[in-house]
C-alpha cells in the first residue's frame, strides 16, 4: 500500500524478563529476509543468542534491518559507545543507510511486564536517542517521528 511502511519484529520471546527460544539468525535469513514483503525487519540482537551480524548481509536494498540492540529483559542501561560499536560492526555487513536501532522488543510485551523501573526503560530510550543523534544525525536518526519534542526525556 502506497504511504505504509510494514515491518515485521522476529521475536524470541519476552515474559517476564525471560525468553522461550535461541538460535541465531544464520539458518533463516536468507530466505527470511528476502521473503518478507515488509521494508523493516525489527530483529533482536541484545545478546549473544541472536549470533553475529554476518546474516545482515542478506537484507535486501529495499528493506531497513532494525537493530534490537537495546535489551527490555534487564535493568542495565547499555553506553552510547558499546551501541555505537555495535552498529558499527554491523555496518560491515549493511550500509548506515539500511540499518536503525530499537530496544529488542517492548518493555511490557506482556501482561506481567519486565523486571526494569520506569526510569530504567526511559534511560535506554534517552541513550538509544543520543547513539541514532550521533550514528544518523538529527531527526533522520528517528524513522516516523517529525516532532523532536515529542521524544521521550528522562525523568
Amino acid at each position: 500500500s502506497p504511504g505504509v511502511t510494514f515491518g515485521i519484529h522476529i521475536c524470541r520471546g519476552n515474559r517476564q524478563s525471560m525468553w522461550h527460544r535461541e538460535g541465531h539468525y544464520d539458518a533463516i535469513a536468507e530466505k527470511l529476509f528476502t521473503g518478507l514483503n515488509h521494508q523493516r525487519l525489527l530483529l533482536e540482537y541484545d545478546t549473544e543468542r541472536a549470533g553475529s551480524f554476518e546474516p545482515l548481509r542478506f537484507v535486501p536494498k529495499d528493506k531497513i534491518a532494525v537493530l534490537g540492540l537495546i535489551t527490555t529483559k534487564v535493568g542495565r542501561v547499555e553506553t552510547v559507545d558499546e551501541l555505537r560499536r555495535r552498529i558499527d560492526d554491523a555496518a560491515r555487513y549493511l550500509p548506515l543507510e539500511q540499518l536503525a536501532v530499537s530496544p529488542q522488543c517492548g518493555f511490557a510485551s506482556s501482561l506481567r511486564g519486565n523486571l526494569l523501573t520506569e526510569d530504567e526503560q526511559f534511560r535506554k530510550l534517552d541513550v538509544m536517542l543520543e547513539t541514532a543523534r550521533k550514528v544518523w544525525g538529527g531527526e533522520a536518526a528517528v524513522i516516523g517521528s517529525s516532532d523532536p519534542n515529542r521524544l521521550p526525556q528522562s525523568r
